[in-house]
């Protein structure tokens, strides 16, 4: 009997641990200092679009991104690793100013390549339909053909559970696209 109450004893103190480790599996809010000096590395080592076959980034991705009718969900440190990578295909390095000013950020960006029947985007999380903050198109300096637009929709992470299976509803003048992704994949 005393066995069997020391092992599960040390069964227990075994998943406490493995519990309360630092590990994370979600999106992260508040990254270390290590955790970003790695994005940047990421981000160096894999120059321009090439970022986007990367793992780390991958898991962000929804539909065939970059191309038409798909999106990037940037969070602080995939916005980190895509910025980081982008300023190392232009021969740029990302300052440390600059990347610690990015996870000052305290909204999720929703990044789609769309059409200009494009209308809104929001993001279904329970039976919680969320909208965005704040929806814009920017300025792509005549790079994106008239018929496409590139949208970009802000989300407060104070209202997400950054856990959380996630329907990203993109809605159309005349219907709507969802996708499914899992927050908890993303970090």
């Amino acid at each position: 009997m005393k066995t069997k109450l020391s092992y599960l004893s040390f069964l227990f103190v075994l998943i406490m641990c493995v519990s309360f480790t630092n590990v994370s599996n979600c999106i992260e809010l508040n990254p270390t200092k290590e955790q970003i000096e790695d994005t940047v590395k990421l981000g160096e080592s894999n120059p321009g679009k090439k970022i986007f076959e990367a793992g780390f980034v991958k898991q962000a991705i929804f539909g065939n991104w970059p191309e038409y009718g798909s999106g990037m969900i940037k969070t602080k440190l995939v916005d980190l690793a895509v910025m980081s990578a982008m300023m190392r295909k232009s021969r740029k390095s990302l300052s440390e100013k600059d990347a610690h000013s990015m996870m000052n950020t305290d909204v999720l960006t929703i990044s789609y390549r769309g059409g200009d029947d494009v209308f809104m985007i929001k993001l279904r999380q329970g039976g919680t339909l969320i909208e965005p903050e704040k929806m814009r198109r920017p300025e792509t300096g005549g790079n994106e053909p008239k018929k496409h637009g590139f949208f970009v929709a802000s989300f407060p992470y104070t209202i997400l559970d950054p856990n959380a299976r996630t329907e990203i509803v993109v809605i159309k003048d005349f219907g709507e696209e969802r996708y499914e992704v899992d927050f908890s994949s993303i970090r």
